[in-house]
């Protein structure tokens, strides 16, 4: 796989550089925008990861050219800036992702290979032809279970042809793909690399797996029913109309937020009874816990309906409440304040304002099934989706999952993490070993947002993941994110 990096920062841009290095990609390097979209005239990629703010092109201006033009290789941004408003700017600018800096590697190179995934989808990572074995999350290649240690370039010529039994790859081909643009190349240098590949096959028990078509390449010889989890033939997007698209909040949103609003306030009386007692000298460990855990449920239920101030004065509560010491004078005061600026924050009224975006004429039909537990948060999704015209089917009982794909047929899955019986990571699993399901976009929804949640995620087979509380921008411009890649293959 051959990614563009379009980044400023010489040191980041090494430190990206290595880790993709270290995981088989090839990557190539521009230092501004302008540099990134000519190698992006020369070469083929699979990826493109994209700095926002850079000299000459910025990312946002370089990812519009590039769809403008119609190139619809993957870009996942790389950018500073954390706010919910900047993120749908990126996506509706035609990226496919983003990662906040600084970034943790792992969430990073999970993200990289989801969006790789998406555009040569397999049932799972591990690719078998003969007795050979390639798992591409641990680039681990084995022969009748004994490891093959293989260099870089000879491990990226043996996925590549496993990817595509029966193609043959010209040995200029071979050079544009797996070299990157800085590096000495000669048609020799693919000659001596497959060569070593053969042998290194050939002493592990793999002969003649990989075959010279003379003149034209190479191939790996087994048939395509030969080679199990074979990737899938990317199909070419038809066009169709663009529209703008301004939904308003329907009223249902306003009837959840009625309909819940007492149970809110019942969370900020236990708040106010916990201060009560603090400044009585009655507060007890039991109930100083429950004020925790109240003001933490809150911080999702509030920034989901968009009362951003309330989700930060809840944040601020949870942490003195969590605290667990003895409080002083100034802090109980503080406490008291920030309670009450809570409970004006429940009489405004829903603050929730969906994007303006430009979407397909045909993307509005799409039908989204919800997974979750939780019928508040299912509420909520369903008030956010219904707008655009979504057919949405809601499910809380995960028992119920496969009779309900069934019925519903759905284009995009949308997976609570933590469910009783049954998780949405063993259900994402299931979903993409199933030979009808495999290549449905997954989108997870977890209030964790730990490196470690979001890597096991993604190693399910996620497409994407939003953190709760959801804001529904950020939402609705993922969701439209990932429809686009399927519906246009339809």
């Amino acid at each position: 796989m051959k990614i563009l990096l379009v980044e400023d920062d010489e040191g980041t841009a090494s430190l990206l550089q290595n880790t993709l290095t270290d995981q088989h990609y090839v990557v190539d390097l521009a230092m501004d925008g302008q540099a990134g979209l000519s190698l992006m005239e020369a070469f083929t990629y699979d990826l493109v990861l994209l700095d926002v703010m850079l000299p000459k092109l910025d990312g946002l201006k370089f990812c519009r050219q590039l769809r403008d033009r119609g190139d619809s290789t993957p870009v996942m941004l790389l950018t500073a800036l954390e706010s919910s408003t900047s993120k749908v700017i990126g996506l509706d600018a035609g990226a496919n992702d983003y990662v906040v800096k600084p970034f943790d590697t792992n969430e990073l190179l999970a993200r990289v290979r989801a969006l790789l995934r998406r555009e040569t989808p397999v049932l799972s990572s591990v690719i078998e032809a003969g007795n050979i074995r390639l798992d591409t999350n641990s680039c681990r290649v084995s022969c009748d279970g004994q490891l093959l240690h293989l260099t870089g370039k000879e491990y990226a010529i043996l996925e590549l042809l496993l990817h595509n039994a029966h193609r043959i790859y010209s040995q200029k081909y071979l050079l544009d793909y797996l070299w990157s643009s800085d590096n000495i190349r000669t048609e020799n240098t693919v000659r001596a690399h497959v060569k070593a590949l053969r042998q290194k096959l050939n002493k592990a028990g793999a002969e003649g797996f990989i075959e010279t078509v003379y003149g034209l390449g190479y191939r790996f010889k087994l048939g395509l029913d030969e080679v199990k989890n074979q990737a899938a033939a990317k199909v070419h997007p038809t066009k169709t109309t663009l529209v703008r698209f301004e939904p308003e909040i329907s009223s249902a949103v306003t009837a959840i937020w009625k309909r819940f609003k007492p149970k809110y306030s019942n969370h900020v009386t236990v708040l106010e009874q916990a201060i009560t007692a603090l400044l009585a000298g009655t507060l007890t460990e039991e109930l100083r816990q429950q004020a925790a855990r109240e003001a933490h449920l809150l911080i999702g239920s509030l920034a989901s309906f968009g009362f951003a101030e309330g989700e930060l004065l809840c944040r601020e509560i949870e942490q003195i409440f969590g605290d667990g010491v003895k409080l002083r004078n100034a802090q109980v005061k503080h406490l008291y304040q920030l309670t009450t600026a809570l409970r004006q924050e429940l009489e405004r009224p829903i603050a929730i304002k969906l994007p303006v975006l430009k979407l397909r004429s045909d993307m509005v039909q799409a039908k989204i099934l919800v997974v979750d537990d939780d019928s508040k948060m299912l509420n909520i999704l369903h008030a956010l989706l219904e707008p655009w015209g979504f057919k949405v089917t809601l499910l809380d009982n995960p028992q119920q999952f496969w009779s309900t794909m069934e019925v519903s047929k759905p284009d995009l899955l949308i997976l609570d993490m933590e469910m009783p019986d049954m998780s949405g990571i063993h259900l994402c699993e299931l979903v993409r070993n199933h030979p009808h399901w495999s290549d449905l976009p997954v989108l997870f929804l977890s209030v964790h947002r730990n490196a470690e949640t979001v890597n096991r995620v993604f190693a399910a087979g996620a497409d994407d993941y939003v953190s709760k509380p959801i804001m529904a921008p950020e939402l609705i411009a993922r969701v439209l994110n990932r429809l686009e890649h399927i519906i246009i293959s339809k």
